[in-house]
């Protein structure tokens, strides 16, 4: 019997456009949508812990970068 990760491989996205933002515009985002992910994301659900530590790790980077051209 196959597994379903071989027989339906993850879907590709691909950007059709894009716009420049500041890093500390994606910041903002991105703390918005790791604060909303969390929230829906309870343990009870069994939710995918990786997500969030990959979303405080990108989070982390963008607030240095924020400090670093604030200099």
């Amino acid at each position: 019997m196959m597994s379903d990760d071989i027989a339906h491989p993850p879907v590709r996205l691909r950007a059709t456009s894009s716009v420049p933002v500041s890093s500390k515009h994606a910041l903002a985002r991105v703390n918005k949508f790791l604060d909303d992910f969390q929230a829906r994301s309870t343990p009870s659900k069994g939710s995918d812990t990786s997500i969030t530590a990959q979303l405080q790790k990108l989070s982390k980077a963008l607030e240095l970068e924020c400090i670093r051209q604030s200099k």
